[in-house]
């Protein structure tokens, strides 16, 4: 949150299909075909005037092939104050992992695949507390990231609340058989919950 002329102002961001890979987006720079909001997408305004170009900031992106610092679009409502910028669906918000290969990390934890996580890990160098991070994190999330994905497919058969391990294990293939691409599910999952499904939740 920043302050700008004693205001407070109110940074949200959002997610967009890039329908790229990291390096495509690094390399197209400021001429990547950045989203332009007709509206303010902020739900206390929605006033029906384009909101400002307002500069952009970097952030950092680490993936398979790829570790270098990418420009994130952000825009301005004078009406209401606030600014929000555009997040590539190849991200996760305060995550420099890309949604990629934390979820291959995940999956392949999961399902045993231990040569491919192997193979991963190495690469990305990760240490033991890269994954075990991500695992606490997404075993936190469960009944939510559950809870969501009820109302993303209500036909969906989900599993019981009896092993977490099994039950995480099949959440992932649910994500992964259902959606095609994780970065459609991750957008999605947005839309729906206007959070992501490895945000830090603090429990009531």
């Amino acid at each position: 949150m920043g302050i700008l002329s004693c205001e407070v102002i109110i940074i949200m961001q959002l997610i967009f299909d890039s329908k790229t890979t990291p390096k495509q987006y690094y390399q197209c720079g400021y001429e990547y075909s950045f989203p332009k909001p007709h509206t303010c997408l902020h739900p206390d305004c929605k006033i029906p005037v384009p909101p400002r170009p307002h500069g952009y900031y970097i952030r950092n992106v680490i993936t398979l092939g790829f570790n270098g610092r990418i420009l994130i679009r952000r825009y301005y409502c004078k009406y209401c104050g606030h600014t929000f910028s555009y997040l590539p669906s190849f991200c996760l918000p305060y995550f420099q992992y890309s949604l990629v290969t934390i979820f291959l990390a995940l999956l392949w934890h999961y399902l045993n695949l231990i040569p491919l996580l192997k193979v991963l890990t190495s690469r990305l160098q990760w240490q033991r507390q890269h994954l075990q991070f991500y695992r606490r994190r997404f075993k936190a999330n469960l009944k939510f990231i559950k809870a969501v994905l009820r109302q993303m497919m209500p036909q969906v058969i989900l599993p019981k609340e009896d092993d977490i391990k099994k039950e995480a294990r099949k959440v992932l293939i649910i994500v992964k058989t259902g959606f095609g691409q994780i970065q459609a599910f991750s957008t999605r999952f947005f839309t729906q919950s206007n959070n992501t499904f490895m945000a830090s939740r603090k429990l009531a």
